[in-house]
């Protein structure tokens, strides 16, 4: 019967009124279920389309016992998807941070578990998140990490909405080139999207609006007719059908040519007005109020930019509502003023409002990963005393083992003790590194935030300001005035490129296991009296590589420089790191005087080495020729051992 009233509840025959009670009625079925498995996933169920009606009390009613009920059973997936419904519910009410909390703590359990997938789709939703409150430079990391990920999984539909979203972030930051670039990336990898909706439209529309801000208006006029060449695009989309009849006449208005012009722009009023879409609605009304001010109807132009002011305040469209406010200050010359102040009072309401929201999306990442790091702590405390008992109680065992035992198995157990050691004084190297950069790499960061969230802001809120500014005067000096504002511009994008180079530091996530490599190739050259390269595959991401796996590298190369040392006599030392479908493999190269594998393949070194390479289920290969020098392969599989 559960399923039945949720599949009625989804019901197009249906009026929601009776949707919205056949989806109670599963909900108090559910709670009585005695199965916490089944029970748990009804209540997802229910909690998703309760969010698709717009079902508030019963959303919150039904997520809250799927989360309380997830957490009893300590399934952490379904721990994540409903912090996913909360992400989607908030985000649908614009309390953005809270959305933005929501998708965090979902990436963060869909991590904890490996699921990549739902990983890349959260680290989109916060991605959309961030550029909605301006955080641009946010929004474009978290992207580009998203289109790593699906990559890797060949989802297409994923890298269409990554690379169609970096579009629309470097169209608000007028970098119309790289938007180009970006939505012709969406386009490529929508062809091989099965079920494309009219997300191609959506695109050439986009394509369509930075020509038009380019003032390249046929280009512009020709993306739009590629969006019309879709026949069934009003049957599919009909809102996005009206937005592309809209933009071709304000385009054609743009362009000087306003045959017909006003024949559609009120078509698209009406069809907007039909559907209720409010916002649509209100770029109509600012569409033809431009169009009647060129046509000196002043009447009309300022009474459709007032109906548009309301209306955009009514739905809280900020963007909108300065838009309107721009508007009037230049048609309704006796109050321009009036109008004037008021835009630029909300532009500084409105960064202040954005400061903070980007204030708390810092603070929800670091206290997420503060309670986090806080349950790992305690997690590994509780284990530590379970492996002490059970240490304890190996020792006194191993104590007895070792007294029945010959000084051969004694001296064995002794080296396997010692090599422990060794492991343990590497990790713990390896995590002083890690503090070391990992501090570093915050400051860099919160200098790239200020430089971009501040200054930028500022400077492109004074160039706002002053670009709307009515200045008069003689040529020369309007003329200084452009170029004043020119140069503001300028400078804008030299501090944008400035806080980008600071905030993708190139090997920031490799870098602390290359930073150990390095010191040891260091200390041993300087020893061995040899120079040395370290090469390796941007790909290849230390941190998913397990310590086992790096812990064996490390010592591999130790005992290859130590042999340099000893017998190479070389002056030259390389080595490489490839990845190759879940394969690394290491090179150690160097152009010593070389050994006859027959009479040194015993020796100790490269017993030890060959000992690390098995354990990691991987195999070696030495090429050794006399005054030739040395080659040392090894491939490790990475992905038996993740």
């Amino acid at each position: 019967s559960i399923p039945f009233f949720i599949n009625q509840s989804k019901n197009k025959r249906i009026d929601l009124e009776n949707k919205k009670k056949h989806l109670s009625k599963a909900f108090y079925i559910t709670v009585l279920e005695k199965n916490d498995s089944l029970k748990n996933s009804h209540l997802l169920k229910i909690a998703f389309q309760s969010y698709k009606l717009r079902f508030d009390h019963l959303f919150k009613k039904s997520n809250r016992e799927a989360q309380l009920l997830s957490t009893k059973l300590k399934d952490t997936f379904s721990i994540a998807d409903t912090h996913w419904n909360y992400g989607l519910y908030y985000n649908k009410a614009e309390v953005l941070d809270s959305a933005y909390y929501n998708y965090h703590r979902a990436y963060k359990y869909y991590q904890d578990i490996g699921h990549e997938f739902n990983e890349a789709k959260m680290l989109y939703n916060m991605a959309y998140i961030q550029s909605r409150s301006k955080n641009f430079t946010g929004s474009e990391i978290l992207c580009f990490q998203a289109i790593a990920k699906y990559k890797a999984l060949n989802k297409y539909s994923g890298l269409y909405k990554c690379y169609n979203h970096l579009g629309v972030i470097y169209k608000d930051l007028e970098e119309y080139d790289k938007a180009i670039e970006f939505y012709r990336l969406a386009l490529k990898n929508l062809e091989k999207v099965e079920d494309k909706e009219a997300n191609k439209e959506l695109t050439l529309n986009n394509l369509g609006l930075i020509y038009q801000k380019n003032k390249e208006f046929k280009l512009a006029i020709d993306y739009f007719n590629l969006a019309f060449e879709n026949e069934n695009l009003k049957n599919i989309d009909f809102k996005h059908f009206v937005r592309v009849i809209d933009n071709k006449a304000y385009t054609r208005f743009m362009s000087k040519d306003t045959i017909g012009v006003l024949k559609n722009l009120q078509k698209a009023l009406l069809f907007r007005d039909s559907i209720k879409d409010k916002s649509g609605i209100v770029i109509s009304k600012i569409h033809l109020a431009e169009y009647y001010a060129y046509k000196l109807d002043s009447t009309n132009a300022i009474k459709l930019t007032k109906e548009a002011n309301l209306l955009s305040k009514s739905i809280g469209n900020n963007r909108d509502i300065l838009s309107s406010l721009l508007l009037l200050s230049k048609f309704d010359k006796g109050n321009s003023d009036y109008y004037l102040k008021k835009y630029i009072a909300l532009t500084d309401s409105l960064q202040t409002e954005e400061r903070k929201i980007r204030n708390k999306f810092t603070r929800i990442r670091f206290e997420t990963d503060e309670y986090i790091e806080e349950n790992s702590v305690l997690s590994q405390r509780v284990f530590g005393l379970v492996g002490a008992g059970v240490i304890s109680v190996l020792l006194f065992l191993l104590y007895y083992f070792i007294r029945s035992k010959k000084a051969k198995t004694q001296e064995l157990i002794f080296e396997r003790e010692q090599q422990k050691a060794n492991e343990e004084i590497y990790s713990l190297m390896l995590k002083q590194h890690e503090k070391k950069e990992e501090g570093r790499l915050k400051e860099r960061n919160r200098i790239a935030e200020e430089l971009h969230d501040g200054i930028l802001g500022s400077i492109y809120g004074t160039r706002m300001q002053m670009g709307f500014l009515p200045l008069k005067g003689d040529a020369g000096t309007l003329e200084m005035y452009k170029s004043c504002l020119k140069e503001l511009h300028g400078i804008e994008k030299e501090i944008r490129d400035v806080s980008h180079e600071l905030k993708f530091e190139a090997g920031a996530s490799q870098i602390n296991f290359i930073v150990t490599l390095e010191n040891l190739l260091e200390s041993q050259s300087i020893i061995g009296n040899f120079t040395y390269k370290l090469t390796y595959d941007d790909c290849i991401y230390w941190e998913d590589v397990g310590d086992v796996i790096k812990i064996n590298l490390y010592r591999i190369i130790q005992e290859a420089l130590q042999n340099v040392q000893k017998y190479a006599n070389a002056s030259e030392v390389n080595i490489a790191f490839t990845l190759n479908e879940k394969m690394l493999k290491l090179t150690i190269h160097d152009n010593g005087v070389g050994f006859e594998k027959k009479i040194n393949k015993k020796g100790i070194g490269l017993m030890n080495m060959k000992s690390r390479v098995e354990k990691l289920k991987g195999t070696i290969e030495i090429d050794s020729k006399i005054n030739e020098g040395t080659v040392i392969y090894c491939i490790i599989p990475l992905k038996k051992l993740n």
